[in-house]
């Protein structure tokens, strides 16, 4: 038997289901992502407040990819309006950008570890330098997570770009922003979680640098 249909909005009830369905899935999984950064965070307070694990410098590529990540946020968005007003051509650049601007973000914070090495801060001798690379490092498989599914998104935009069959059936398509909507969750989620990490730890070393 085929779909039921609710006039009103012309989209598949079975695929409401499914985009809720989906929804639910991502949101779990943010919320266990986020249960994990927030311990991470509080483990780190309680392992290093009032101890001198801070005497080195937070690198500066740490101030730029927040940045980025920001930045990244705003060519998403682009991208879904874009989507929104069947633009194919500026909802693929659009994710084209967010890709390098993902891409730039994990070769920033890999040259912020270099930094790090090179004060001599490693996961062995400082407890503070671990938790940094730990929870970065942790950060950054999510961001690559989230690459990789805009290069699917985008590799998808290209092949319907440039074929018109495809481009008018994917215009056509009432549920075509379903993807980009559930990617659109996850990536704040991620652009989110790094504003929290880096406002965390400017507190930490700000707390360290004047004692209290």
């Amino acid at each position: 038997m085929g779909a039921t249909y609710n006039t009103s909005k012309n989209i598949p009830e079975s695929g409401k289901l499914a985009g809720k369905t989906s929804q639910t899935f991502i949101w779990l999984v943010l919320v266990g992502a986020s249960t994990v950064f927030l311990f991470l965070t509080v483990s780190y307070l309680l392992t290093t407040y009032g101890r001198n694990f801070h005497a080195f410098k937070l690198p500066i590529l740490f101030h730029a990819n927040t940045v980025l990540i920001l930045v990244s946020s705003y060519t998403l968005h682009s991208a879904r309006k874009a989507l929104q007003s069947d633009d194919l051509k500026t909802y693929f650049n659009g994710l084209l950008m967010t890709i390098a601007l993902g891409l730039a973000f994990v070769y920033f914070q890999v040259l912020a570890w270099q930094d790090l090495i090179q004060q001599r801060i490693t996961l062995q001798n400082n407890v503070a330098g671990a938790y940094l690379y730990v929870i970065s490092g942790l950060h950054i498989l999510h961001v690559l997570v989230g690459v990789a599914w805009i290069a699917w998104l985008a590799a998808q935009a290209f092949d319907k770009q440039n074929d018109p069959v495809k481009s008018l059936l994917f215009e056509i398509n009432t549920e075509k922003e379903m993807p980009l909507q559930l990617l659109g969750i996850y990536w704040h989620f991620v652009d989110v979680v790094w504003v929290y990490l880096y406002l965390f730890v400017l507190l930490m070393f700000y707390l360290a640098q004047h004692q209290i």
